[in-house]
Order: C-alpha cells, then structure tokens, then sequence
C-alpha cells in the first residue's frame, strides 16, 4: 500500500486529485456548474505544471537526488516526457468542449504559470516562488468556477484567499520536514533562504489569518459544512505544524499538507 501511495506522490497525481476536488468545492460554494471537460482541463493544467517542475529539477540536477519525487524523475525522466507529451496533446484536444469565458480564463492561467517558471529560471534567489506557485495553484483551481460567475462578490474573494493562505502555509511547511534534503540536494526552500525560526514564526500567522477569514465567509454565506471543511483543513496545518515527529517517518507529513485538498470532497458526499 505505501509503494502505491509514494508512486503516486512522486507522479503528483494526488496534487492533480486534490486540485480537481477543490476546485468541485468552489463550485458547489459560488453555486455554479462545472462541466467534466472543465475538471479534465484542469487535471491536465496542474500535473503538467508540477512535472514540468520537476522534470526541470531532476535535468539540472548532475547527482543521483536524494529527494524520493526528484530521484523518481530522473529515473524515469525520457518515459515521462512521453507521457507529458501524450497527456499535452489530450489538453489540446480538450480544449474544443470548454466554454469560451473558461478558455480565456485559462489563457490567463497559462500566462502566469510561464511567468513561474521564468521567474524560476532567471531569479538567483527566487526569493517568493512559494507565494507565486500557490498563486499558481489557486488560479487553476479558481478559473473554471470563476469563469462561470454573474458577478464577483467579496465571498467569492474571501474564499479565494482562505485557498490561497492554505497553499502558502502548505509551501511552507513542507520544507520545514525537508530541510536536510533540501541542503543536501542545495534546492531552494523558503527554510534554507529565511531561515527555520523565520518560517515558524509566520506560520501562525498565516494560518490564524486563514480562520479568521472562515469565519468571515461564514458570516456572509452562512454555509456552517463549508465552514467546517475549511476550519478541518486549517487544523490539519496546525496539528502538522505543533507535532512534526508526529509525521516525520515515511513522509506522512506530505499524505497529510497534501491530503487537506482532499478534505473539501466531504462536501460533495
């Protein structure tokens, strides 16, 4: 069971999952509908850019990695091309039975996913890429539901930005579990860049700004199951971020920041 679960991570496909669940939660929150060739899109959106990440990784990379997701990369580097390649040309073909306001949208989201990775390659330090990349994320998973709204209100932003804080405090807390990899592997983390105590110090922050923001979006749409989903999916974080020797073997940290995407599916039950 655990080769599954890690061949999985290493492929992102639990990113991919999580994207689409959260983004069928938005849906059902702004009370739109979303079209399976939207979500499909979507899919395709996010795990290309997570395997183009670290395709680019595992190629600048000289050294056998010692990050289990790179080392897979680089072991299966030309067959994952391939696949890049064939799952690329279903986007291309998926794109016919997606409406227009969501292809224009999603012209926007390619846009800012190749401002990412040139930020990538042309900043030394690349000194915000985990804001960048969960500004990455939160668009891809906003765009089809955004694309379907009348009317943008300040719940829609309120939720938004509750998404967009747990996938910054996500990026943030990775790192903290992979600090020696990161050193080892000399990878850019927001730890290695800032420091452990500097990361642990905003942590908080971050995610008592999340909850308030809950609540706030409580207030306006009185959705409570919502809300509650959304509040779960912070204390999550905060369990991993209090009791990290908790989850530091056999990289149950990672089941668990990735698996709060999966979270909002209870939702839709």
């Amino acid at each position: 069971m655990s080769k599954i679960i890690h061949f999985v991570q290493n492929l992102s496909l639990d990113i991919a999952i999580g994207a689409v669940i959260s983004s069928c939660f938005l849906a059902q929150v702004l009370n739109v509908d979303i079209s399976v060739n939207m979500l499909l899109g979507l899919a395709i959106a996010i795990w290309l850019i997570y395997t183009f990440d670290h395709l680019r990784d595992a190629y600048k990379t000289t050294i056998t990695s010692v990050n289990p997701r790179h080392a897979f990369h680089q072991k299966y580097f030309k067959q994952l091309i391939g696949v890049a390649l064939t799952v690329f040309f279903l986007g291309l073909y998926n794109l016919q039975f997606l409406p227009k306001a969501t292809l224009k949208m999603g012209f926007v989201l390619v846009g800012l996913s190749g401002l990412y990775f040139s930020y990538l390659i042309y900043s030394k330090q690349a000194f915000q890429k985990e804001v960048f990349a969960a500004t990455v994320y939160v668009a891809g998973i906003a765009t089809a539901p955004l694309s379907l709204l009348e009317s943008l209100r300040s719940e829609h932003i309120i939720i938004f930005l509750i998404f967009w804080l747990l996938a910054i405090a996500n990026l943030f807390i990775i790192p903290l579990f992979e600090e020696e990899i990161d050193e080892l592997q000399n990878e850019s983390s927001i730890v290695l860049r800032t420091g452990r105590k500097r990361v642990q110090q905003l942590l908080p922050y971050i995610l008592l700004l999340g909850i308030s923001l809950s609540v706030a979006f409580l207030f306006f749409t009185f959705q409570y199951e919502a809300f509650f989903i959304l509040l779960l999916m912070h204390l999550s974080l905060v369990l991993l971020y209090m009791k990290p020797k908790w989850f530091n073997q056999y990289q149950l940290y990672r089941i668990l920041s990735d698996g709060i995407f999966f979270l909002p599916g209870l939702l839709l039950l």
